[in-house]
């Protein structure tokens, strides 16, 4: 498995190529951008440019992050089929091959799960068509307590009925464990569909109570990674990026290459148990 650094977890404040700088120095693997921050470096360079910084810093870019799926609101999703279209252009012309979609609506009152499915199966099928123009997929990222797509075997059922290669689901540590997901249901995610996963730990406060910045690093709360990362490998044949997204505002505050090579370092110590 590759380690990649989230360009959110050192806050949205910092240079784009500076980041890109400490992440390669550090040794990892590969970088997930926002794209707000790759709009804000092509204020200043060019697509070609951050090319050349990657391929300098040994970096592949694991995704780019992260586009609103609306499964229901048919309003908000024409809006954002064409952000995904623009951005999957731009991952193409970085090597990458994953855009992040985050659930973001829920099933009108009284709508029957079959029926629910449905509908939000023909909404990814959008997405994938949108990005699979230039060879890049759609990752959908469950969230934690969601009513209607709180893991994975949601996701994937969703990806199902879309019928697109071009749909698959990613994995965060924090939601599955805000929605107790079980580790069968880990377990069960097939590898061709898992296409990133998101890396961060809790502390051991009530999971009801628990929200985006809470986020610390890994190894430093309760959630079971090495357990984890040893089901991704071994039963799942997770080969592709950890990607360390944290949201918290602490770290945020800190200095941006400390923040980069505390998060890496925490990240090796769990995979040394793996």
């Amino acid at each position: 498995m590759k380690t990649c650094f989230n360009t959110v977890t050192c806050g949205a404040d910092k240079p784009l190529e500076q980041t890109i700088d400490y992440v390669g120095a550090c040794g990892y693997d590969g970088i997930e951008v926002e794209a707000g921050r790759i709009d804000d470096y092509l204020t200043r360079h060019s697509l070609e440019d951050l090319k050349r910084h990657l391929d300098r810093n040994n970096l592949a870019v694991a995704a780019i992050m992260a586009f609103p799926f609306f499964a229901f609101n048919l309003a908000e999703q024409n809006n954002h089929i064409q952000r995904v279209q623009h951005y999957a252009r731009i991952a193409s012309d970085l090597g990458s091959d994953t855009l992040l979609c985050f659930i973001c609506d829920a099933p009108p009152s009284g709508t029957g799960i079959a029926h629910a499915l449905e509908i939000a199966g023909r909404s990814a099928q959008r997405y994938g068509e949108a990005s699979a123009c230039f060879g890049v997929k759609c990752a959908i990222e469950p969230i934690g307590g969601s009513s209607f797509i709180p893991g994975p075997r949601q996701a994937l059922a969703v990806a199902g009925a879309s019928g697109s290669d071009s749909v698959g689901i990613m994995m965060d540590t924090f939601h599955y464990y805000k929605s107790a997901v079980p580790i069968e249901d880990i377990r069960a995610i097939p590898q061709s569909q898992l296409l990133i996963v998101h890396v961060n730990d809790c502390p051991d406060i009530p999971a009801a109570d628990l929200n985006d910045g809470h986020r610390i690093h890994p190894g430093h709360g309760v959630i079971p990674l090495v357990q984890q990362f040893r089901i991704l490998k071994s039963d799942i044949g997770y080969d592709g990026f950890l990607s360390i997204e944290i949201f918290n505002e602490k770290y945020w505050q800190e200095d941006h290459e400390k923040v980069i090579r505390d998060a890496k370092d925490a990240l090796d110590r769990v995979l040394a148990q793996v």
